[in-house]
């Protein structure tokens, strides 16, 4: 296989890794995700969120993946040099891929922070603190009369 061809395998290989990555994100959050949007008291608000994480999952891999540049530096890097160094093509790979898994980390970081905010909406001012008292007398097995 001449180093063109695998370039073009190479790249668009990585590119499925990164979109199945993407995929298995959503795949792993989804039902979480859907129970909470579920539970929300404003129905229109759920449908968002179950609509919008699997696109902005799979678009955030995906844009992690392309964003990495095989032109290295201002002086652009030729397309000739770059096909002449496998080690070159498989580094930018193994950069694509950890680009994708670090946009992924902070995606799922993100949609942590929604839920957390939904899960507010959700309940607000259900926050119970017990006393210090309250406390003690439950450690000692005593009862509130």
């Amino acid at each position: 296989m001449g180093n063109e061809a695998y370039l073009i395998l190479t790249y668009f290989l990585t590119g499925l890794i990164s979109f199945c990555l993407g995929l298995a994100a959503y795949g792993w959050l989804r039902h979480p995700l859907g129970q909470i949007a579920d539970a929300q008291p404003r129905k229109e608000w759920g449908k968002i969120l179950k609509k919008s994480f699997p696109i902005s999952t799979i678009v955030l891999a995906l844009s992690a993946f392309m964003s990495v540049s095989y032109s290295d530096g201002c002086p652009a890097r030729p397309y000739e040099r770059i096909i002449a160094d496998r080690a070159f093509m498989l580094a930018k790979n193994q950069q694509q891929i950890s680009a994708t898994l670090s946009a992924l980390a902070l995606g799922v970081f993100l949609w942590a922070l929604i839920i957390f905010l939904c899960l507010l909406a959700i309940q607000p001012g259900r926050v119970e603190t017990r006393s210090r008292d309250e406390d003690e007398g439950a450690a000692v097995g005593g009862t509130d009369l």
